[in-house]
């Protein structure tokens, strides 16, 4: 099996599982709260986006990593999870423009989400050795995009 088969694999599979988990468990428990309220569990997951920022410790990813795509993933990441973070706190501090923050910071996550994988997989950073990153990838990531689509549901839905 190639690497790009092995991450495949390994990240459908994680993505499977976050859906099925976040269907069977997270939504109904979601469902029993106001928007707001919900919103702050989902936007949690956000936070640690600050993880891939370990693609510039040393010895953690294969030299050859193009500096752009580091600088896409990692920073990307890093202004995702800020402002998801600002969001939290917005909500949990009922301040107005709390779910506009929401909708700042899912805009920017989606794009990150989409540019870095696009990145990625045009520099071919599966083939490399990503140390950390290459659990990051498989586990965090998908979890990333299923949060995010709860939480665009919830953005989208009528205020309850």
């Amino acid at each position: 099996m190639t690497p790009f088969q092995t991450l495949n694999v390994q990240s459908t599979m994680s993505l499977v599982s976050y859906a099925l988990i976040a269907r069977w468990h997270v939504a109904p428990a979601l469902s029993r709260r106001s928007r707001e309220e919900a919103l702050v569990p989902l936007l949690w997951v956000h936070v640690f986006r600050y993880a891939p920022l370990t693609l510039y410790a040393v010895g953690q990813v294969d030299p050859r990593m193009p500096r752009d795509v580091a600088a896409v993933i990692g920073y990307g990441d890093f202004v995702s999870g800020v402002l998801a973070l600002i969001a939290v706190i917005a909500l949990r501090l009922r301040t107005p423009g709390g779910v506009a923050l929401v909708w700042i910071f899912s805009i920017v996550s989606i794009a990150d989400l989409i540019f870095a994988t696009y990145k990625a997989v045009g520099a071919q950073v599966y083939a490399m050795s990503l140390g950390w990153n290459w659990y990051i990838l498989n586990f965090y990531v998908p979890m990333l995009i299923v949060t995010q689509v709860m939480i665009l549901h919830r953005l989208l839905r009528s205020h309850t």
